[in-house]
């Protein structure tokens, strides 16, 4: 061997010893802005599994439950670009809070950019098995003979399901009071048990009540009737177009987040979609997938923010009251 490749070579190890150890990358975080065992912490773990398997990095689902997701958010917004700290929301989130809060604590236009669709469902509407009403038409004409208003329970202020009800209302000329509640569980108890006469929750939370003949679901919000419960119609084909209003969930990143770095991670949950295993399990949440890219996923952010707000002003619904 020659002096001058033994030199290289020794310089080359002593530059290998001297480096500094590699470091271990910084973990993925998912923030989520309701408590464990709701629907967007099981999809936040879900696809966190997906995208850790992806990325071959580690992602650690972080709850910062309250203020409705505002907490979550919040978080996010304060978050470095870096793609490191991501969010998985509901539509009501990005789309309806602005709205009816006296002073946002972001804006869903600026703060964030879109990752991914994880998820599209149903709210309906049910009322208790008591009430004499088997389809639409007849708890409107039931309503309307009572000459009274018609209380009616949501998971929350300000939640889609809140504003659908305030629709309804506008849409048959039934009056209708909302009645928020903390979650979506305790409307089922009380639905369930007749303290409350009616209700718009998940499609998904209520079937298992209607098949038990504790309640009747009336009606949905999507676009189609759903393949798991066929026999309910949507508010659409029952005259009422203004009440189709399907829920979704996506996965948010901060603003300035680098492009290829948002169409990677949309690449990993796209093909997770795709799989049957996670089709499954979508399916046990009562979600149907929708492959969406983030530009179109910003498009629909817009369009549904810009919707929402005369929804809102409409409804006659006040931040003050809260």
């Amino acid at each position: 061997m020659s002096l001058a490749r033994a030199g290289s070579l020794l310089a080359a190890l002593v530059l290998a010893l001297s480096a500094p150890a590699a470091q271990p990358q910084t973990p993925v975080r998912i923030l989520t802005g309701y408590p464990p065992g709701g629907g967007v912490d099981a999809l936040a773990r879900l696809f966190g599994e997906k995208l850790a398997e992806g990325l071959g990095r580690t992602v650690v689902v972080e709850t910062r439950a309250g203020a409705s997701g505002q907490i979550a958010s919040e978080a996010l917004k304060a978050a470095a670009p870096d793609g490191n700290t991501l969010m998985v929301a509901p539509d009501s989130a990005m789309t309806l809070y602005p709205h009816t809060a006296k002073k946002p604590a972001y804006d869903t236009l600026v703060d964030f950019t879109p990752v991914a669709h994880i998820g599209i469902s149903m709210n309906g509407f049910a009322v208790n098995a008591s009430i004499p009403a088997s389809d639409l038409r007849e708890f409107v004409n039931w309503a309307k003979a009572g000459g009274k208003p018609v209380p009616y329970g949501s998971g929350g202020y300000g939640s889609n399901q809140h504003f659908l009800g305030l629709m309804l209302g506008q849409a048959t000329g039934v009056v209708m009071v909302h009645v928020p509640y903390r979650g979506v569980g305790p409307v089922v108890a009380d639905l369930v048990a007749g303290q409350v006469p009616a209700g718009i929750l998940p499609l998904g939370v209520l079937l298992p009540q209607a098949r038990a003949g504790k309640i009747r679901i009336l009606a949905h919000s999507g676009g189609r009737r759903s393949s798991v419960a066929a026999d309910i119609p949507t508010f659409k084909e029952l005259g009422y177009p203004t009440m189709e209003s399907p829920s979704w969930y996506g996965i948010f990143a901060r603003a300035g987040t680098r492009p290829e770095v948002i169409a990677r991670y949309n690449e990993i949950v796209v093909q997770a979609t795709r799989t049957q295993a996670v089709r499954d399990r979508m399916r046990n949440l009562d979600l149907e997938p929708r492959e969406m890219t983030p530009a179109e996923i910003a498009a629909m952010v817009k369009s549904e923010y810009e919707r929402w707000g005369p929804i809102v002003r409409g409804s006659g619904f006040s931040a003050d009251s809260q």
